[in-house]
């Protein structure tokens, strides 16, 4: 190589590593001050009443516990705001991106190889989505990583030292106490190892179990009847779509497709240059097969266990793969294909991925302007409602209003009312569709709500509806309070969950 054509690949690596930081900076940051989408509000809520209160909310939801034990603390530290509740998945998010560089740097035994496997999570779409989410996906990803790197030390490095078992026994019991969606990871490793170590169970089972007895002690009683509480109930059956999501939504249709030709391309001159069995070797000496298998028999085995019972929604719970997936591609890349080329193409990814994040910073979740969040529903209340006046919810509209409420010291103020009442037990979900053969007990309710409601104009308050949504549901209570109560005034006000607020009485 000339020395000129070093400077050119080492100007474009430059210009990369600066998109790069760039891209950091802009995920984590720009449009972080948003709104709070209900899951988000759900989460802070929860985590508001400290570990005793978690553990009887998320009874009663399908979520584990970690990641609301942590963002309590840190609620406690750092004050919920919106900029200071978010930061906590940004933190994550970058530590992910720095478990996928020391992956990928092992993988390749290479800086470059490390930092391409850094920029593949980091220019990721389903990591950036929830580099700002107030949930548990960004700190899933992380702890993915983190359980592949030690997975990685006892395959590769046979380390049987008690600091190997404790960390990596530590690493995956955190991970079983973050999300149900951990296990399957364990399980694309046990895979991995029949295909590449299968001695190796011998070491592998046990820890796996040990990891898992903080969980089975801790919340298995608990899990038990989460599995049973019916709060999945809203997801449907796994669909083929539904399928292929699993497949693509990890980098996004056009980047998946771009990023699936490279490493074709990449995987094919490599073998034809170097002989296929020659080749092949060399990925088995270095993991990256191992990290594949393992990352695509984690997501089978979760898709086959939707078709029982449907746990996949897109969007969210196959980040827990995205590490290994990550470093595997990126190592694979870094050894592959020529410097300058690979440096340009992803350079011009990131900056399509910066420019696509700063286009829709302040869309709401589902696509929602910020004209049309929860949020400026909830100041609409504070600015029109007055003391003593009735606000009532219908579908999933109370937490984010309940989270601007508390922010405004207003939580208080008015009397809040649910319809149906037991969805204050589980903000975060709620039937669609009133439940067969418990129509008369909600139409009975209705009844009882629509009367207190009528008490409450009738001594000079208001009464206002959130509407719109589950109309089967919130068509019983409006109904009986356009029975009961004077016609009502519409506001057109839009949110994830209504698409209008119905003001009835007046003083």
């Amino acid at each position: 190589m000339t020395a000129a054509e070093e400077i050119i690949n080492r100007s474009a690596e430059v210009a990369l590593l600066a998109a790069c930081l760039a891209g950091m900076v802009i995920f984590s940051v720009v449009g972080i001050e948003h709104s709070l989408f209900l899951d988000e509000a759900n989460s802070v809520l929860i985590a508001s009443r400290g570990f005793s209160g978690i553990v009887d909310s998320l009874s009663r939801d399908n979520n584990l516990p970690l990641f609301y034990f942590l963002l309590s603390l840190w609620m406690r530290i750092f004050g919920d705001s919106e900029i200071a509740l978010r930061a906590l998945s940004a933190i994550f998010y970058a530590a992910g991106c720095g478990v996928t560089y020391v992956l990928g740097k092992r993988l390749s035994s290479s800086v470059r190889g490390g930092c391409y496997a850094a920029f593949v999570y980091e220019c990721c779409p389903l990591a950036i989505r929830h580099a700002q989410n107030i949930r548990m996906y960004s700190l899933l990803g992380l702890l993915g990583g983190l359980s592949t790197l030690v997975y990685l030390r006892m395959l590769q490095d046979e380390d049987r030292t008690r600091a190997a078992r404790i960390r990596f026994i530590a690493v995956n019991a955190l991970g079983i106490l973050t999300h149900v969606w951990f296990c399957f990871l364990l399980t694309g490793q046990a895979i991995a190892l029949l295909f590449f170590a299968r001695k190796k169970w011998r070491v592998f089972v046990p820890e796996v179990f040990a990891a898992a007895v903080p969980f089975l002690v801790l919340w298995g009683p608990i899990f038990w009847s989460q599995i049973h509480n019916g709060a999945t109930d809203w997801i449907p059956p796994l669909l083929p779509w539904l399928s292929s999501c699993a497949l693509v939504e990890l980098f996004g249709v056009y980047p998946a497709l771009i990023l699936g030709i490279i490493g074709a391309f990449a995987v094919l001159v490599r073998a034809f240059g170097f002989g296929f069995e020659k080749y092949a070797r060399l990925l088995r000496g270095r993991n990256i097969g191992v990290l594949v298998v393992s990352a695509v028999a984690a997501l089978a085995v979760a898709l086959v266990v939707s078709l029982l019972k449907p746990i996949f929604w897109p969007g969210r719970y196959t980040i827990v793969v995205l590490a290994p997936l990550a470093s595997a591609l990126g190592a694979l890349l870094a050894m592959t294909l020529p410097r300058f080329g690979l440096a340009f193409l992803g350079t011009l990814l990131m900056l399509l991925q910066i420019s696509n994040h700063r286009a829709h910073r302040d869309l709401v979740a589902g696509g929602l302007t910020p004209a049309q969040s929860d949020k400026i529903t909830a100041q609409f209340l504070l600015d029109h409602a007055s003391r003593g006046d009735a606000v009532v919810f219908t579908s999933l509209t109370r937490a984010p209003a309940d989270y601007y409420f508390r922010r405004a010291h207003a939580g208080d103020r008015f009397v809040e009312v649910s319809f149906p009442a037991d969805t204050d037990s589980h903000l975060g979900w709620t039937p669609e569709d009133v439940p067969a053969g418990e129509r008369g007990i909600w139409e009975a309710e209705a009844a009882q709500t629509s009367e207190r409601l009528r008490r409450i104009i009738a001594g000079g308050g208001k009464v206002w509806l959130y509407d719109g949504y589950s109309v089967k549901v919130s068509t019983l209570l409006k109904r009986k309070l356009d029975v009961a109560l004077p016609p009502p005034k519409e506001h057109a006000l839009e949110g994830p969950y209504h698409r209008r607020i119905l003001e009835y009485g007046g003083r």
